[in-house]
């Protein structure tokens, strides 16, 4: 990279949108966390970085699409955080993704953070595999619709196993696992690993960021950024 000062890099967004989460899964130890554009009786925060980056969970509001109007696209890249609380299937987040890229008119890519963090530094230990195995030959959706579901004491007896699953790998990373366990049952820990990891969608945010990174660390080495600070919004609603 060229020399010359690091580029900013903020992370915004309603509370618990799971800002700290993307930020955890991105490993931006140096990005800077702003307070929720939505705190009640708070002024919204400056966005003034280099590159900011936007964690949406789900639907738009108001708050938000004040906050990302003022922004410049270029140096803005939108997080679809929580995607399976879209839904079940990844193509409609993707679909998702992509509707609000083009009503916002800036670059919007769907993931499940909290899985992407957990495979960052988490590993399968043999009793997760185990729990997995006992339970890789359901083929009832309805097994994993929800956390109740999952853990209900009724399907077996390792009710505190599953609910140990749960915990370290979400409901969402489960139903992923199990499905790569249906298919390749022989798949070991470091395997399922990188299977969940693909599946939480962060690496095309990864890549994404990166590259305006690159570009904002160009921009600033030859003078050319001038960033303007802007208000999130026009005041809390």
């Amino acid at each position: 990279m060229p020399s010359g000062r690091p580029p900013r890099i903020q992370i915004t967004g309603r509370a618990r949108a799971g800002k700290s989460t993307v930020r955890n899964a991105l490993s931006l130890l140096t990005a800077e966390e702003t307070a929720p554009i939505d705190a009640p009786g708070r002024t919204d925060p400056v966005l003034d970085a280099d590159l900011i980056l936007y964690v949406l969970p789900g639907t738009l509001t108001s708050a938000d699409r004040r906050a990302l109007a003022p922004l410049n696209p270029d140096r803005t890249l939108v997080v679809l955080n929580k995607a399976d609380a879209i839904s079940p299937r990844w193509s409609d987040a993707a679909q998702a993704a992509e509707r609000h890229t083009e009503n916002l008119g800036i670059h919007t890519l769907p993931a499940v953070a909290s899985l992407a963090a957990h495979t960052r530094t988490g590993t399968f230990g043999d009793a997760d595999l185990r729990t997995l195995h006992r339970h890789c030959a359901r083929n009832d959706p309805a097994f994993t619709l929800t956390e109740d579901l999952f853990t209900d004491p009724a399907v077996a007896q390792d009710a505190s196993a599953r609910a140990a699953l749960l915990d370290r790998w979400g409901l969402y990373g489960v139903a992923c696992a199990l499905a790569a366990l249906r298919h390749a049952p022989a798949l070991q820990p470091r395997s399922l690993l990188q299977i969940l990891h693909f599946a939480s969608g962060i690496d095309p945010i990864f890549q994404a960021l990166h590259e305006r990174y690159r570009r904002a660390a160009a921009a600033i080495v030859a003078g050319d950024l001038t960033i303007a600070p802007t208000q999130a919004g026009f005041g809390n609603e």
